[in-house]
């Protein structure tokens, strides 16, 4: 009997589909990629997918504290974005820091990748990675937001280090206590010019 995995649970539930580009499956928290499928042709395009999980990750929580605004009542878990000829559509597992992301060409039916997700969100569930300590998983995630925009990513640990007083190797392992947390979010905030991140803290 076949094991089951992350990425069999997409082969099923995506067969047939027309259109498809790539379903991957992503942590919000960090935007690391721990399942996908493509049917792209080389290693720049490759290269490119992975890019697209990490900004996905962005991309859903700053919609999350957009929508938190005007209605803060409700979970927001589900982003449309892409181009005239692309489509991206990002869906939430329920409870939970990860995500599916189908990248699809503008000819495949919106209601046909809604019925595709909703079945990955239930198969995948049971099968996600663990999630790791909250503090943990919310330094490194700030770690590598700046280092995705920060204009010399080599050397954000080292700025981020001497801005905030804390040990580099502290920060790169992100073992923070929450004011320390509190700092670095600071810290990252000020680097990248802006007040906020999308990110969410522990209150």
């Amino acid at each position: 009997m076949a094991i089951r995995t992350l990425s069999s649970v997409i082969e099923q539930h995506i067969a047939g589909l027309p259109g498809l580009i790539a379903v991957l499956i992503g942590r919000a928290t960090d935007g690391a990629t721990v399942a996908k499928v493509t049917y792209v042709s080389d290693s720049q395009e490759e290269q490119a997918l992975e890019r697209l999980g990490t900004y996905a990750g962005d991309l859903l929580q700053a919609n999350s504290r957009l929508c938190q605004t005007v209605s803060p009542d409700q979970e927001a878990d589900y982003l449309l974005a892409g181009t005239p000829a692309l489509r991206v559509v990002i869906k939430a597992f329920p409870k939970s820091p990860y995500f599916v992301l189908f990248l699809t060409r503008s000819i495949t039916d919106l209601r046909a990748i809604s019925e595709r997700i909703k079945a990955i969100l239930i198969d995948g569930k049971p099968l996600l990675p663990p999630v790791q300590d909250s503090t943990m998983s919310l330094a490194q995630a700030l770690m590598d937001y700046a280092k995705r925009y920060a204009p010399d990513p080599n050397f954000v640990a080292l700025r981020l280090s001497l801005k905030t007083g804390l040990d580099r190797n502290r920060l790169e392992k992100g073992t923070l206590t929450r004011q320390e947390l509190r700092i670095l979010y600071k810290a990252v905030a000020d680097l990248l010019g802006r007040e906020r991140l999308p990110i969410a803290m522990p209150v």
